[in-house]
């Protein structure tokens, strides 16, 4: 119980205003809770599409309850990495740029661009004969499979904050098996609910992704923070979403 209460303290909005234990059995069954925690925040976010709403205007209330019910906080990681990254700066000066709470240009345009472009992808795939509601919940949870795989298979860029503190504590050798049968359970769900031919489609791309952004983490910053973690999901998401949209059309 509570790994769960910790789940949904750290990942979500849902005031959890209680002093926790966080021991490594703690923090590994926290992020054991994570894409669970992604699969209730899609079930929410499914609630639009039982209004007489356009798809554009579903597709933004989809998109919003994805970011209010976190909270944001993937988000932030997003803006952050972006402006690291296309700063083209050193990795030591990436790594500043990573810690500066300063919201700059290149983070800016680049989440504008993300969340109009989701907003876009989505209300597309909604529009699609062969949408299935099922799609909204399985995105936010495959995301967060991603991010728990990529935590606990990719070194830190560095041995202070919060993402450190938590890797200290995971349990590496139970989290990855546990949640790598978590991808297989949801790519099952996938192929049993729509067509098998999609389920082994995002099931590729969710593993050239994880190859490509581990590499990618590992050369610009010498490994993955909580910032990257964030960018990673935001990311998983439009991708899977992108995948759907030219699988659907």
């Amino acid at each position: 119980m509570n790994s769960l209460l910790l789940a949904f303290q750290f990942f979500t909005v849902v005031p959890i205003q209680k002093s926790l234990p966080m021991e490594k059995r703690h923090i590994t069954g926290m992020y054991s809770f994570f894409p669970w925690i992604g699969a209730v925040i899609g079930s929410i976010a499914c609630l639009p599409i039982y209004f007489d709403w356009s798809s554009l205007m579903t597709a933004f209330a989809v998109v919003s309850l994805g970011i209010l019910l976190s909270g944001g906080l993937h988000m932030d990681g997003f803006i952050d990495t972006s402006d690291a990254y296309f700063s083209y700066r050193e990795q030591a000066k990436r790594m500043e740029i990573l810690d500066d709470p300063r919201v700059g240009a290149f983070g800016v345009m680049a989440t504008v661009l993300l969340i109009l472009g989701k907003i876009i992808i989505i209300s597309e795939v909604l529009s699609a004969e062969s949408f299935h509601f099922l799609f909204i919940i399985i995105i936010p949870f495959l995301s967060r499979v991603v991010l728990v795989i990529l935590f606990g298979i990719t070194e830190n860029a560095k041995e202070s904050g919060l993402a450190h503190f938590f890797k200290q504590k995971l349990h590496v050798q139970t989290i990855i098996p546990l949640t790598t049968s978590f991808l297989f359970i949801a790519i099952c769900l996938i192929g049993l609910m729509t067509y098998w031919l999609i389920a082994m489609t995002l099931l590729s791309v969710l593993i050239l992704f994880i190859c490509i952004y581990r590499s990618w983490s590992l050369k610009n910053f010498g490994g993955i923070t909580g910032d990257l973690l964030g960018a990673s999901l935001e990311l998983t998401e439009v991708i899977l979403w992108i995948t759907l949209l030219l699988l659907l059309s």
